[in-house]
């Protein structure tokens, strides 16, 4: 994390950055630098200068509570005068960087007034450039999440009962994730059968899973901090000839994006290419873009771009996801995981060939 600190400050003239986590508007770039759950040490500063470790301010109740590491040192406040004097001390020069996505106005009122002289700048875009690389570990934590992902979807004739509502399934996979080694999910799990495989973001419900269904699942967890997601397609019973000539075509559509996958490449080609053959051959347009980037967020960055120029760089890792829906038929959707490399990509998750029958 060194050389991304390096970098940051290569990028901004700030000659230090303040990040700020709230309790009910957690900032990532907290965990992103300490490693540290923003949800559990919330309400905390944390300071990043060139020459020195991250600097976390915190008070007594909760300082207690962080581990020693090498990689950040800690300072406790026993007040808010204190609080503000150990910020004084550590912030360095007069342009303070902050993640102005997550810095309240009033917040951001409170520092001018109480630091005059000093100009607060907005580094969220520095920052939203230097999360969109990942680093090896970064990647190794996205491919786990990758991995326990598709055991428990291995899982599933196993899971899965005629009868049982969407809801159940979906808690039977977060349980099945949990045993083995997912922290929690990603997301809000996504079980939708029958007609509501057509619904693109359906909210999973009571609904009874009948013989003869397709089951649409959007499910991933998250990995010491990472997020993987991936969506697979399930038939309860013997998958009819129509669905199965529906996936061959979305897959045919997911494969071809894949092939405008790499470093110098443009992301926006992906959907073009998959969105001109599902509008070709399935008279419809894609509904939502073609994939987002992952990591720390399940909407990571690169950012969604829905057509527009987007560069692709090495260690980047993103989604790529077609989907057709119809309401008379039914919803297919197909999503992996992908690592940008310098010749083009390597699958952190691979989907099979054919709709899974349970």
């Amino acid at each position: 994390m060194k050389e991304k600190i390096k970098q940051i400050f290569s990028k901004t003239k700030a000659n230090s950055i303040l990040i700020r986590n709230f309790g009910n508007n957690s900032d990532s770039y907290f965990y992103y630098f300490t490693e540290l759950s923003r949800e559990k040490y919330e309400n905390n500063f944390l300071i990043l200068n060139k020459n020195s470790k991250p600097l976390i301010i915190t008070s007594v109740l909760e300082g207690a509570g962080i581990p020693k590491s090498k990689n950040y040192s800690v300072k406790i406040a026993k007040n808010q005068k204190q609080f503000y004097s150990i910020l004084k001390k550590n912030l360095k020069g007069k342009i303070i960087g902050a993640n102005f996505h997550f810095l309240t106005v009033n917040s951001l009122k409170k520092l001018k007034k109480s630091f005059k002289g000093k100009k607060f700048i907005d580094v969220s875009k520095e920052l939203d450039e230097l999360r969109s690389e990942k680093t090896k570990n970064e990647i190794s934590r996205i491919k786990k999440a990758c991995e326990i992902t598709e055991k428990t979807f291995s899982e599933m004739k196993n899971l899965f009962r005629i009868g049982m509502t969407e809801l159940q399934l979906a808690a039977a996979l977060e349980f099945k994730a949990k045993k083995l080694g997912a922290e929690e999910l990603a997301f809000p799990l996504i079980v939708a059968s029958g007609k509501n495989s057509a619904v693109p973001h359906h909210n999973t419900g009571n609904k009874k899973i009948r013989k003869n269904e397709l089951i649409l699942i959007d499910f991933g967890v998250k990995y010491k901090g990472y997020c993987s997601d991936l969506t697979r397609m399930f038939f309860s019973g013997k998958t009819p000839k129509k669905i199965t000539e529906l996936y061959s075509q979305v897959l045919e559509a997911k494969e071809l994006a894949e092939k405008e996958l790499g470093q110098g490449k443009d992301y926006s080609n992906a959907f073009k290419v998959a969105n001109n053959f599902i509008e070709s051959n399935l008279k419809q347009k894609m509904m939502h873009d073609i994939g987002h980037g992952l990591g720390l967020e399940v909407h990571d960055f690169p950012k969604k771009n829905f057509g527009k120029k987007s560069l692709l760089k090495e260690n980047m890792v993103l989604t790529v996801e077609p989907g057709y829906y119809n309401k008379k038929i039914a919803g297919i959707r197909i999503e992996d995981d992908y690592l940008i490399t310098k010749t083009g990509f390597k699958k952190l998750s691979n989907a099979p060939r054919k709709i899974t029958e349970i």
